[in-house]
């Protein structure tokens, strides 16, 4: 199953690491959500807040959808054909979204 995670632009930018698979939205393939949150704070995301901007509230929050999804989605949809659309803004200089395959493999998709 695949879990989301979103960033919020946390004081005004997002946190972007290309090795680490880091970008605006954060794609894990995991077992289960508790799995996919394991990972994801292996990666370097974290769920407590600490240091983000106390008005614009924390950078990462958990995946919405408990259950996950059978491909990597945005917003509910495939990520190619979110990225696709006019609204999809370009925050990231490189890609907008990183995928975690299972297997290992991190790619990155690009508006």
């Amino acid at each position: 199953m695949f879990f989301t995670f979103d960033q919020n632009n946390s004081g005004g930018g997002f946190d972007y690491d290309w090795v680490a698979g880091i970008s605006h939205f954060v794609i894990i393939e995991a077992d289960d959500v508790d799995h996919a949150i394991e990972k994801a704070e292996e990666i370097g995301l974290y769920f407590d807040g600490a240091g983000d901007c106390p008005c614009c509230g924390n950078r990462w929050s958990r995946p919405w959808d408990d259950d996950g999804s059978d491909e990597p989605l945005i917003y509910g949809g495939p990520v190619d054909q979110y990225l696709k659309t006019p609204y999809a803004m370009k925050w990231i200089d490189g890609s907008e979204a990183f995928i975690h395959y299972a297997d290992g493999r991190i790619e990155g998709a690009i508006k």
